[in-house]
């Protein structure tokens, strides 16, 4: 079971101070001056000011200010980071994605940052897939009718051939998944049906 942040509070409610290296970084490619953020109230550098003066992801992962801070200046929720920017190529990364966790919570990233099939693909076979609790058959599930992306995301699992246990037979069909496709990553009959306990209906629907 993953820990969200409503398990158990932020290590500290108040956030550290931002360094005058990270208030500088904000001036890169917005509209700020070095002398208003050098100027600002620590507290008034938020995650509206940031929205307000354009100030994206990159300036502010390039000094640190990652998913825990944003949460703690204002962030309350996942498609905030992508307000800033923020992609799910970012969750690839793992201190990003343990952050994000700790900050907002596997479930609540998984609802924002995985709704299309490139999103499955891009998390395959990552450390993220697991930081996130996503498992073969989520990801197929994003394929639907796609089985050119579906048999990327099952080629970027390992290890090869045995990593349908648990995926249900009608997501592999919905997925558009067949014999040729499977077997050429390492499935034979035998596994598929051990794997996914399919029916003998289902083997012969998948080509077996």
């Amino acid at each position: 079971m993953v820990r969200t942040v409503d398990d158990e509070p932020l290590p500290s409610v108040r956030p550290t101070e931002l360094t005058t290296r990270q208030r500088l970084a904000l001036v890169v490619g917005g509209a700020l001056s070095p002398q208003d953020v050098l100027s600002a109230e620590d507290a008034t550098l938020d995650f509206a000011y940031f929205v307000k003066h354009k100030i994206g992801s990159e300036a502010l992962a390039s000094v640190g200010i990652g998913p825990l801070q944003l949460k703690q200046r204002g962030a309350t929720k996942p498609a905030q980071l992508c307000e800033l920017g923020h992609e799910t190529l970012d969750l690839c990364e793992d201190a990003f994605c343990a952050e994000a966790v700790a900050a907002f919570g596997a479930d609540a990233l998984v609802e924002e940052f995985l709704a299309t099939p490139n999103d499955a693909l891009l998390l395959a076979g990552t450390s993220a897939a697991d930081q996130l609790g996503l498992d073969v058959g989520t990801l197929l599930c994003m394929c639907e009718g796609d089985f050119g992306i579906a048999y990327q995301v099952l080629l970027q699992c390992k290890p090869r051939g045995q990593c349908l246990t648990g995926v249900a037979p009608l997501t592999l069909l919905e997925s558009g998944l067949r014999k040729t496709q499977l077997t050429s990553l390492g499935y034979v009959r035998a596994s598929v049906a051990e794997q996914t306990h399919a029916s003998e209906d289902e083997l012969v629907a998948l080509g077996f």
